[in-house]
């Protein structure tokens, strides 16, 4: 089984500041180049979703590694995952780590050009070109048979060390605004309904 992976695509991450019911927020770690991925990626979600009966899963982590979060090596088992296409947010640290940890577990793994981007050029080719030399692939395009979309989301409770820090604000906790899908990819993640 094929998957589409979008990783850390949320308010928090994309805009430096957005409003949900009536309330201001500002995006502390925003990765203002994020905002020129949401549409290939909507785009993207369109066309899995096209296939029709494609399966949605979304699993938080409170880590740039995702598989921190030990539900996800057991989905990926249950559910037979082969091979990832991987878009979101960014190319140095949680695609970066996420792409070695797909790796390491034996997945195929693509990284879908036009739908990933770095906070810093520099490092974010130096994080592709290192991938490459792993074994992942940079790939223009999914294909059709990708059946199910994964959602891998920046998530912290009370006891995540970001947030016991202060460093992190209280919005990037479980369940805030900080820690959802934009809206433009819900909107069309709603559309399989």
């Amino acid at each position: 089984m094929k998957a589409l992976v979008i990783i850390d695509m949320t308010n928090d991450f994309v805009f430096e500041k957005y409003e949900h019911e009536n309330k201001e927020y500002e995006g502390r770690l925003a990765a203002p180049l994020g905002k020129t991925i949401i549409c290939p990626i909507v785009e993207l979600v369109k066309k899995v979703l096209s296939r029709g009966n494609v399966a949605v899963l979304r699993l938080p982590k409170d880590h740039y590694n995702a598989f921190t979060n030990p539900r996800l090596e057991l989905e990926l088992a249950e559910l037979g995952i082969g091979e990832v296409f991987i878009t979101g947010l960014v190319d140095e640290v949680c695609i970066y780590h996420n792409s070695l940890g797909f790796l390491e577990r034996g997945l195929r793994t693509n990284v879908v050009k036009g739908c990933t981007v770095p906070f810093d050029e520099e490092k974010g080719k130096e994080a592709l070109g290192e991938l490459k030399v792993c074994g992942a692939k940079m790939v223009d395009d999914i294909p059709d048979d990708v059946e199910l979309i994964l959602l891998l989301e920046d998530e912290h409770d009370e006891n995540s060390e970001e947030i016991k820090s202060g460093d992190w604000p209280p919005h990037n906790m479980t369940g805030t605004p900080g820690a959802l899908t934009v809206q433009k990819i819900r909107d069309a993640l709603e559309e399989r309904k």
